[in-house]
């Protein structure tokens, strides 16, 4: 299974970004170069967008990683569409997961279903 994977729904205008297994810093750069690409073809759909992002299956990281993460999304974070979501499992994931932003488009959810029902409201 690939660490991370993209998929775009361009029907219900949702990009879905899956992360698996524990990342070492190669890892974290590849997606670094990946997601701002994801994200732009995302903002060529009409709005209203979303982005899933789920982390369920997504080890908790080692700082150096986490910390490369969260600058990763930082700079992104001008491409990321009205409404981001993060689903995690446990209580761990959710405090790293929370790290990635502190704007209020961006949310932690631990079931995808309710992260879905707050994406598609909007």
């Amino acid at each position: 299974m690939a660490p991370f994977e993209f998929e775009l729904d361009a029907a219900q205008r949702l990009l879905t970004i899956r992360l698996h297994g524990f990342w070492d810093l190669p890892t974290v750069e590849r997606y670094g170069e990946a997601l701002p690409h994801h994200l732009r073809q995302l903002r060529l759909l009409p709005p209203p967008r979303a982005c899933l992002v789920d982390a369920r299956d997504f080890a908790i990281q080692g700082k150096a990683t986490a910390d490369r993460q969260v600058e990763i999304v930082t700079a992104a974070l001008p491409l990321y569409p009205e409404r981001t979501a993060r689903v995690v499992s446990g209580a761990i994931s959710h405090k790293q997961a929370a790290r990635m932003s502190n704007s209020s488009s961006h949310r932690v959810f631990d079931q995808i279903e309710s992260a879905l029902f707050w994406l598609m409201q909007g």
